[in-house]
């Protein structure tokens, strides 16, 4: 808040806290409900994740250099997938047609498959693509399919074959339990996927830094491609300096 407060403008939710799934909400309509220009690229930021020095510069040279609808400065992609926290955890779903990579401000991006609610997104794009991200927050209460959202928006399906009953990635439970929540979500599964073909006639991509310039600090290995040690360890060093934190005493 300290951080927030030095460099920029804080809002605050009334009635709040109000939890993160409203917290995203409110942060997505007041993006898409402002007077900027559709050109325009916004950034939500979840409030543990380490980043770059430079990763909001990098950010800013891609969407410049590019007609890129989302950013991900952090994701798995192909070379730099975390395998020994989920081995074979990367893979481009099934049909997927990957686009070209981007260079731009000496960081490579490429075309990502999905991320987390941290992201970059144009403006218009996301005005258009609110309702999917408002359809993948249901049938659940307190959670969102960050993964199913970004393969809708990119006009591709996000679910095939048994995935439909089981989910993607393992996401069945075994048991009776489990069979009555893959009968309770085959319905809205099956709703996604129409909203992913209406989508495939104007898909907007999304691209990762690869490596990313970016990290969520909850996973147990980070993705691989930088020292996020040390990058933790400058990101202390300035706080200091900034005074947003004081010096740890022995």
């Amino acid at each position: 808040m300290r951080l927030m407060e030095k460099f920029g403008d804080v809002l605050t939710i009334a009635g709040g806290p109000v939890g993160m799934r409203r917290s995203y909400v409110t942060a997505l309509r007041y993006a898409i409900e402002s007077q900027w220009p559709d050109d325009d690229v916004v950034y939500f930021c979840e409030d543990d994740y380490l980043h770059l020095p430079d990763s909001l510069r990098s950010l800013q040279a891609v969407a410049e250099q590019s007609g890129v609808s989302y950013f991900a400065l952090y994701g798995l992609t192909p070379e730099f997938a975390n395998e020994k926290e989920a081995p074979g955890a990367f893979a481009y779903p099934k049909h997927w047609k990957v686009l070209p990579p981007i260079e731009a401000g000496g960081v490579q991006w490429v075309h990502g498959v999905s991320t987390a609610s941290t992201f970059g997104a144009r403006l218009g794009a996301l005005r258009q693509d609110y309702g999917i991200f408002r359809q993948a927050m249901f049938p659940f209460r307190h959670r969102f399919l960050d993964h199913e959202t970004c393969v809708v928006y990119q006009g591709r399906y996000p679910y095939h074959d048994k995935e439909y009953v089981l989910g993607p990635r393992g996401d069945f439970v075994p048991g009776l339990r489990g069979v009555v929540r893959a009968a309770v979500l085959v319905p809205f599964r099956l709703a996604l996927t129409v909203r992913a073909g209406m989508q495939s006639r104007h898909p907007h991509p999304l691209y990762t830094a690869a490596p990313n310039i970016a990290c969520h600090a909850e996973v147990g290995v980070m993705n691989p491609g930088r020292d996020w040690d040390a990058v933790a360890e400058d990101a202390r060093r300035w706080a200091i300096e900034q005074g947003l934190m004081a010096q740890a005493t022995a």
